[in-house]
């Protein structure tokens, strides 16, 4: 009896040493397998207040308690038209499953412009004008397409710089990961 009962411990201790390692680098080993840069510290995302296509005020804070992927882009920008259709697929994937895709278009005064190109190829992601590029400036983007991808807490995890495929199974196993953790 008392070796049954040690048995089971030790086979319990096991099972548990072999999985910390995996939950410790849990979002980095993900991040970085899905070739995004992690941020360090997770520092929480500002927040920022701008209009969608059809003039409706959208805040960020208000996406607390759900993976977002904030992506930054335009209607000149080649490599961001290229990872548009990704983007959509992922959307589809993930929509009503506490995640959401912002992309925020740096359009100089174009709104329709942009309007007319999410119409067009019939995306239907939230999109969010931001003429003046204030929110360039606040999470440090340099260049487009870029993409942050905050957690349900509002935490920053990783940056992307660059086209990708958005709906390659490294992506899809990161998003799984944080929206059950």
């Amino acid at each position: 009896m008392i070796n049954r009962a040690l048995h089971r411990f030790i086979c319990f201790f096991i099972l548990v040493l072999f999985s910390l390692p995996c939950y410790a680098e849990g979002t980095d080993t993900l991040l970085l397998k899905a070739d995004i840069k992690p941020i360090k510290g997770n520092p929480s995302a500002p927040n920022f207040f701008l209009q969608d296509l059809n003039g409706k005020k959208v805040e960020l804070k208000h996406f607390r308690g759900k993976v977002v992927l904030l992506s930054f882009w335009a209607t000149w920008c080649g490599p961001c038209k290229e990872e548009m259709p990704s983007k959509e697929v992922l959307y589809q994937m993930y929509n009503g499953k506490n995640f959401t895709l912002l992309a925020v278009s740096v359009d100089y005064d174009e709104k329709k412009k942009v309007k007319d190109f999410i119409h067009k190829h019939r995306y239907t992601f939230p999109v969010l004008i931001d003429p003046q590029c204030v929110t360039l400036d606040l999470f440090g983007i340099k260049g487009i397409p870029a993409t942050i991808l905050i957690d349900k807490n509002g935490r920053m995890v990783g940056r992307s710089v660059g086209p990708k495929d958005w709906k390659s199974p490294e992506i899809v196993s990161l998003l799984n990961y944080l929206l059950e953790n």
